[in-house]
């Protein structure tokens, strides 16, 4: 997977309390979001936890996709599902979703962010990297800590 730094919104960034991505995507600027090999790719959003999230007051954490058309109301058009602490592990993919559509009856947007929200308490450790990305890799990352396609005890041979 290739991560473009124009269309990063966090980079190993620290999420202790509620917080807005690090940068806002500004898509009047020039992107590569079109065709992709004659059918149409749709840009996908990756949320990787970086380092593990640990909590003393079992804080939760949820990912808001959100969009605006002056950078100052935001909309939001997506939100992930509520995680605890326990899932939010060092290599944990969050949020794995196509970039969504903008509401019914809402603009579409120029400018688009993620918005983490902390619930019940605080985090004091734990960080993740978030973008736009073309094509993420989705291969499923064994107990061992690398991707493999191949379920466990599986083995190849020549």
């Amino acid at each position: 997977m290739i991560i473009d730094g124009n269309l990063l919104f966090d980079s190993a960034a620290a999420i202790t309390s509620s917080a807005n991505s690090t940068n806002t995507i500004d898509l009047a600027n020039f992107r590569d979001l079109g065709v992709d090999g004659g059918e149409y790719a749709v840009p996908k959003l990756m949320v990787l936890v970086n380092t593990a999230f640990t909590t003393g007051g079992g804080a939760t954490l949820q990912v808001n996709f959100q969009g605006s058309t002056d950078n100052s109301t935001w909309t939001t058009y997506a939100s992930s599902p509520v995680y605890a602490a326990a899932a939010l592990t060092a290599g944990a993919r969050l949020f794995d979703i196509d970039m969504p559509r903008p509401p019914a009856g809402v603009a579409i947007p120029r400018y688009v962010r993620l918005s983490y929200t902390v619930g019940t308490s605080t985090f004091s450790a734990g960080a993740v990297t978030s973008a736009l990305v073309m094509q993420r890799q989705d291969t499923p990352v064994s107990t061992a800590g690398y991707q493999s396609g191949y379920p466990s005890g599986f083995t190849v041979s020549n």
